[in-house]
């Protein structure tokens, strides 16, 4: 039988990726072992959406349309939950993230991930003095490349490989696919405190753009979402 080809892209999509799942399979000895264990993760950390507000709501609360979806704090708590959520790609095919609650439907357009005890606000203590990483990755990218360097940022996040990890608070991405735009794009935050700590932040931006860009195979492509944008929070309205 001939091998499974593996994957372009890190993507769970099985539109982009259908082999994924069989990629660098366990031996069957390992996957007995993984299953009697669960690695705990450095941080314990919670899944948030943002729920789209219509014109007559704006003048609502931002914390209003935010809404806790689940917490995870181990290596199969996470995976659990990740292998449900949509992929950004399903976006470009014209999807919408949706929440269906007592018989109403809501689009989601914005998917956070943020360490237990943090908002994803501005005005939370934590990320009240620091700032986040901007990238608007144009639908023109496509859905594997796009999807690659959501999932990456989270593994990398979530299993505090992005260094330094204790300045990461969070992510967003965040559906700005507005139809008839004429730059549609999927926009990635990457939130982290102490704003002033300049090292610290560059060498943060530095690990992160190696993080996005590795490939499944292990090597790198040359970043392709334009200049990353270093905005700081505080007074700024979102």
């Amino acid at each position: 039988m001939a091998e499974a080809k593996a994957p372009q892209f890190l993507s769970f999509n099985s539109k982009i990726s259908p082999d994924i799942g069989s990629f660098q399979q366990p031996s069957a000895s390992d996957l007995e072992e993984m299953k009697s264990k669960d690695p705990p993760l450095r941080y314990t950390w919670t899944i948030w959406e943002q729920i789209a507000q219509n014109p007559a709501d704006k003048a609502k609360d931002y914390s209003d349309a935010t809404h806790r979806v689940a917490t995870f704090s181990t290596v199969k708590g996470f995976w659990k939950y990740w292998n449900h959520l949509p992929q950004p790609s399903e976006l470009l095919d014209g999807k919408k993230f949706v929440r269906e609650a007592d018989g109403s439907r809501s689009i989601v357009d914005a998917l956070m991930v943020f360490r237990e005890g943090i908002k994803p606000e501005w005005e939370d203590p934590t990320n009240a003095t620091g700032g986040h990483f901007q990238f608007q990755l144009p639908a023109s990218l496509g859905g594997g490349p796009i999807d690659e360097k959501w999932n990456n940022i989270i593994l990398g996040m979530v299993g505090g490989s992005i260094e330094p990890a204790e300045m990461i608070t969070g992510v967003r991405l965040v559906d700005k696919l507005v139809l008839k735009s004429r730059n549609p794009a999927v926009r990635l935050e990457v939130w982290f405190s102490n704003m002033e700590d300049t090292e610290k932040v560059d060498l943060l931006e530095k690990s992160l753009t190696k993080c996005m860009t590795t490939r499944l195979d292990g090597t790198h492509c040359q970043p392709d979402w334009g200049k990353i944008e270093r905005k700081p929070h505080g007074a700024q309205k979102k």
